[in-house]
Order: structure tokens, then sequence, then C-alpha cells
């Protein structure tokens, strides 16, 4: 009936849809009030946060969006796992930036308003692999002492094998 790579190709989009629509009317529930306690959780305390990740998830999926319309005919299995982790990788990467931005580990100047956070957060699920790229760099320099280069240089590679880059375009 269905061949193995388009059934593959088809839940890929299907989830990828699924998370895109899902989280702009994730957003919507919460703003409207809709989930107050959900799961034992108030989230009232966290709704911010939910944003926050939401937006970076909106962010990873469109690029991977993007990414499975351009490469379509190229994708291959290797990549699925690529495209389910995805949104999840950038959702939390996004919190987690937003937090460095708001202890002042991370500086960047912008309006205490959540629509900025908000941004920011889309920006990152969007940029994920240069924002890992970076945030690298700064834990390096924080806690290596070092203040450029990659810890992954040192001694050589073995023949053959090369360092996957998360942006990298499917082959």
């Amino acid at each position: 009936m269905f061949k193995k790579d388009l059934l593959y190709k088809l839940g890929i989009a299907v989830y990828l849809i699924v998370w895109y629509v899902g989280s702009f009317w994730m957003m919507a529930a919460l703003q409207s009030g809709l989930f107050v306690h959900l799961f034992g959780v108030d989230w009232s305390v966290v709704h911010e946060y939910a944003y926050y990740a939401l937006a970076g998830g909106i962010g990873g999926t469109l690029y991977a969006l993007r990414l499975f319309h351009e490469y379509y005919d190229q994708l291959s299995e290797r990549w699925l796992f690529w495209y389910l982790l995805r949104p999840i990788k950038c959702a939390g990467a996004a919190v987690m930036t937003i937090i460095l931005f708001q202890s002042g580990i991370l500086l960047l100047q912008t309006g205490d308003s959540v629509l900025a956070k908000i941004g920011i957060a889309f920006l990152v699920g969007f940029g994920y692999g240069k924002v890992m790229d970076k945030l690298k760099s700064l834990a390096e320099t924080l806690f290596n002492g070092k203040s450029g280069g990659s810890s992954d240089t040192k001694g050589p590679q073995a023949p053959g094998k090369t360092v996957w880059d998360e942006d990298e375009t499917p082959k």
C-alpha cells in the first residue's frame, strides 16, 4: 500500500503540524484561563514559562517544517529522531535561555514585557543550533577558563567521523 519512507515522511509532517498548531492553541488556552489547575500544577504561577516553551517549540517546528519541505526528497530514516526531538529541545532551550537572561548571566537589552521574551524564545527555537554553540562557548569560558575553541577538539578524531552540526541539512 504505502512505502515505508512515505509513511515516516507522512508521520513527520503530521507530528510537526500538530506541534505547530497545537502550540498556538495551547498559548491561547493558557491565556484564556482554560488551565488553571491541571495535573496538580497551578498554571498561573508558571504560565509565562509555558509561553516561552511554546514559543521555542513554534520556532523549532517552523525551522523543521522549512527543512522538511526543502529536503523532502532527500530525507532518510536517520533524520526521523531529529525531527521528533527538535520541538522538544527547542522548547527547553527557550525556557532556559530566558532564565539565563532574567538571572543576568546573559545580557540582552530588551523590554521587560512578556511579548519581548516570547519573541526571544521563538528566535531561540528557530536558531537552536546557533544558540547551543553560543551556550557551549559561554560554558567553556566560565568553567574551563577558555575564551575560544572547543573542548571536543582535543585529540585526533576517528577517521571518517565528522562532528554533526545541529543545523546541518538532511542529506
